[in-house]
């Protein structure tokens, strides 16, 4: 009391040395060490739901149960977690009056995730006073609310911010990283054309369907709030897919290697092009109105062409520069210090491509791709094993404890807005939509394919559409105002379900589709590629080749110059720069690695490369490959 009455005191009566000094240091340390203690606890549980999930995966992959994948149990665990931490994780009651006076200056904090916080200044007579206030509910001038805090489950708040810059990288590159090139460029056509306009036909079509509930009033205030924008906008972010328990049941099940690509080659391209396109429709805001834009649509489609552009260029050159690094030093010498720039180049690719205005995730997914076909060529093998395993290792955390984070959200985040109407038109938006972009596209993609997509592939493909991180991710970073936090609260449903149900019942799909499991990799079609190979690649029927082996003339033609000039260029096997690219002069004697046994040293290849599991390349310079068996 005497605190308060000394704060009540005129400036004038209140120079000269703070009485109470001491107390308000004390206060501050006690604050310093409260956030201190509570940001402690809320990693422990994160790492106590992780271990538990790793426990109960060793089980799971002990008795051969695939029905519930890591990532469901992650969202389980979750949703347990924040349930117990809401009603049993301990309150602190808080009780305020609104102020009385006339307020002005008032300065609204919108970059920082809830709650947001509000600067005001009030006039007290001949005094201003200046407040910072955080958002819990509406109090009435001059009356009093007791609000009750959960300081655990505040320091719980999903931050999109940690999401999108330490947890999301890791995934997106391994992803990249682990790519089976073979199957993802002999189906890469199919890919492009589901990714890119399957996506954004997907965007379009929820958009459309929600836009026309809203305008059907059957839920109050839907129909003011919900402008064609705001539909897009949650089109946008939840065509994004994260099929990753179906693909993890594929893997173990030994699916048919074509189908695996053709999912995981979507959901890879589609999560890049879903925030592209996202963020294109952010550049609309300013246009936004009663009537279209054509300047505003024009402005979206070239930020969205140039954004993936630009991200893709910086992807690819950063891995060039690290393989071009890696070769032409010894840090081979130096497993550690090897796989450290391999790590820090890698994820070097994500910040510059966000410094330089584009999308991260596109930059380091080619980055990835890039790295693992040539920079992984020039380090040693120790610096190979410790590269994959750290990837590995580091997405796996970075997968469960997302899903992890997801389902603690369900329960910790106290902003929830529920429309059970709007939810259930969206699940009905998002299956319409996945008709539109597998079924047409496929049917247009067998008139021009050799290698049909058959019906029931679709059928799995449309199933396969299930909803994760990134549509979370998007949904929680811009999640201002009352329409927002309802696409939030929908998409977290959405991803609950789907995951849940969707990749729960995988196995029971494949056998009522009656797709076939178990199946050894046939190498009929490589061997064809060894035998066509060993002619002057130039004498090669193209027609006869993509008619055996599904490997077109433009993926013949990329093999031809990525062996004869790529290769040798960017990696230490192969035939010497300087005799591939004479005209270079010193130069290409400065790019010749004088690692390289040149003459005598083969092209490894990656168990997994676009031709042939079990099969070198001896290098001419100048001349065309020839392949042996």
């Amino acid at each position: 009391n005497e605190y308060k009455s000394y704060l009540s005191m005129p400036k004038h009566a209140r120079l000269g040395e703070n009485p109470f000094e001491s107390l308000e240091e004390n206060e501050g340390d006690r604050h310093a060490e409260s956030l201190k203690r509570i940001t402690s606890i809320t990693y422990i549980v994160i790492i106590l739901l992780l271990v538990l999930n790793v426990c109960t995966i060793w089980i799971f992959k002990l008795k051969k149960l695939r029905y519930l994948h890591e990532s469901g149990l992650s969202l389980i665990y979750g949703v347990l977690a924040g349930l117990i931490i809401k009603y049993f994780g301990g309150t602190v009651n808080k009780t305020g009056k609104a102020p009385l006076g006339s307020c002005t200056n008032v300065t609204y904090n919108t970059t920082d995730a809830l709650p947001y916080y509000l600067t005001t200044e009030f006039k007290n007579g001949s005094e201003t006073l200046k407040r910072v206030y955080a958002y819990t509910e509406y109090i009435p001038q001059g009356e009093s609310a007791t609000v009750v805090i959960n300081k655990l489950s505040e320091a719980l708040q999903f931050d999109p911010e940690i999401f999108f810059y330490v947890l999301l990288p890791p995934i997106i590159f391994f992803a990249g990283y682990d790519l089976k090139k073979k199957h993802f460029f002999r189906n890469i056509g199919s890919i492009l054309m589901f990714a890119f306009i399957g996506t954004t036909i997907s965007a379009f079509v929820v958009a459309i369907i929600m836009w026309l509930y809203c305008q059907t009033g059957l839920e109050q205030g839907l129909k003011q709030e919900f402008i064609f924008f705001e539909c897009l906008l949650f089109g946008a972010l939840i065509s994004a897919t994260d099929p990753v328990t179906v693909l993890a049941i594929f893997a173990e099940l030994n699916v048919d290697a074509d189908l695996y690509a053709l999912i995981f080659g979507e959901s890879v391209m589609n999560d890049a092009v879903a925030i592209v396109l996202f963020d294109s429709v952010l550049k609309y805001a300013p246009y936004r109105g009663a009537k279209f834009s054509a300047v505003g649509f024009l402005i979206c489609v070239g930020n969205f062409f140039l954004t993936f552009l630009g991200s893709f260029l910086i992807g690819v050159l950063t891995g060039i520069v690290t393989s071009m690094i890696t070769k032409l030093t010894r840090l081979c010498d130096f497993p550690t210090l090897e796989t450290s720039l391999f790590f820090l180049m890698s994820y070097a690719s994500f910040l510059l491509a966000e410094a330089a205005g584009f999308t991260g995730i596109v930059g380091i997914l080619f980055c990835a791709i890039t790295q693992a076909h040539y920079t992984t060529r020039n380090l040693s093998a120790e610096s190979k094993k410790r590269v994959f395993e750290l990837f590995e290792t580091l997405n796996f955390l970075a997968e469960n404890f997302v899903f992890s984070y997801i389902g603690l959200f369900l329960f910790t985040y106290d902003a929830h807005v529920w429309r059970p109407g709007f939810i259930v038109a969206s699940f009905l938006a998002i299956a319409i939509a996945r008709v539109f972009n597998v079924f047409p596209l496929s049917g247009v993609l067998n008139f021009g394919l050799r290698q049909k997509i058959p019906c029931k592939f679709q059928l799995m493909m449309w199933w396969a559409g299930l909803r994760g991180a990134i549509a979370f991710a998007l949904a929680a970073e811009y999640s201002e105002g009352e329409t927002r936090r309802i696409i939030l609260t929908t998409t977290l449903m959405i991803v609950l379900a789907t995951v849940l149900v969707n990749g729960s019942t995988t196995t029971a799909v494949l056998e009522l589709l009656r797709i076939r499991v178990g199946i050894q990799e046939d190498n009929e079609s490589d061997q064809i590629i060894d035998q066509l190979a060993r002619k002057n690649i130039g004498d090669v029927d193209l027609h006869h080749l993509q008619e055996q082996t599904g490997l077109g003339e433009l993926g013949w033609v990329f093999l031809k110059v990525d062996y004869n000039y790529l290769t040798p260029l960017f990696t230490v096997e192969g035939a010497k720069t300087s005799d591939v690219f004479p005209w270079c002069g010193p130069l290409g004697r400065w790019l010749t690695s004088n690692r390289g046994n040149y003459g005598n040293e083969d092209i490894t290849l990656d168990d997994d490369d676009i031709l042939d599991d079990h099969y070198q390349v001896n290098p001419v310079a100048g001349n065309d490959v020839d392949v042996e068996v």
